[in-house]
C-alpha cells in the first residue's frame, strides 16, 4: 500500500506535465521574408559598422563612436539572436535536426554580436562578424542553393567552389 501511495502522485504528476498545452504562436512571415526583412539588414547594420579599407589614397577606418551608433549595432545584435529563434517556429522549421541546430547556432553567433556590441569593442564587433557570417553560411549551404531552389534541402553541403 505505500508504494502505491508514492507511485499514484509521481504518476499523475508526470502525465499533468504532458498535457499542457504550448504558447499560441501564429507566425506569418515565411523564412524568405524574415531573411529580407529582419536577418539580412540587421547582418549588414553589423559587418558594416566596423571596417578598414587601405588604398593609394591611405587607410580609412571606421567603427561606431556614440551611444546612437553602439545602440545600432548592439540592436542588429538583439534582432540576429532572436531571428534564430524565429526561424524554428511553426512551418518555417525545414527539419528539426540540422535546421534546428543551425538555428541555434544563429542565437549563439547573436549573442556573441551582443556581447561584443555591448564591450564597444570594435575589433571585437569585427571578429565576432565571422561568426555571424559562419553561422549564416552554414545553413545556406544545405537550405539556399540557388534562386529556383531556394528552401530546399541539399543532400550534401555546397563546395566552395559552386
Amino acid at each position: 500500500m505505500r508504494a502505491v501511495s508514492v507511485w499514484i502522485p509521481l504518476g499523475l504528476s508526470i502525465l499533468s506535465c504532458r498535457g499542457a498545452p504550448g504558447p499560441p504562436f501564429d507566425p506569418k512571415a515565411n523564412v524568405k521574408e524574415l531573411m529580407v526583412s529582419i536577418v539580412d539588414p540587421a547582418a549588414d547594420v553589423l559587418w558594416d559598422s566596423v571596417g578598414t579599407v587601405i588604398s593609394e589614397e591611405g587607410v580609412e577606418e571606421w567603427s561606431p563612436k556614440t551611444d546612437e551608433e553602439w545602440a545600432a549595432v548592439r540592436n542588429s545584435a538583439v534582432v540576429i539572436m532572436e531571428s534564430g529563434n524565429l526561424l524554428m517556429m511553426g512551418d518555417r522549421a525545414r527539419d528539426q535536426g540540422a535546421w534546428m541546430e543551425l538555428s541555434r547556432g544563429l542565437v549563439d553567433a547573436g549573442a556573441e554580436a551582443l556581447a561584443a556590441a555591448q564591450s564597444k569593442d570594435p575589433d571585437a564587433v569585427f571578429a565576432v562578424g565571422e561568426s555571424v557570417y559562419l553561422a549564416c553560411d552554414r545553413c545556406h549551404a544545405l537550405y539556399w542553393i540557388d534562386d529556383k531552389d531556394r528552401g530546399r534541402i541539399r543532400e550534401t553541403p555546397r563546395s566552395r567552389a559552386e
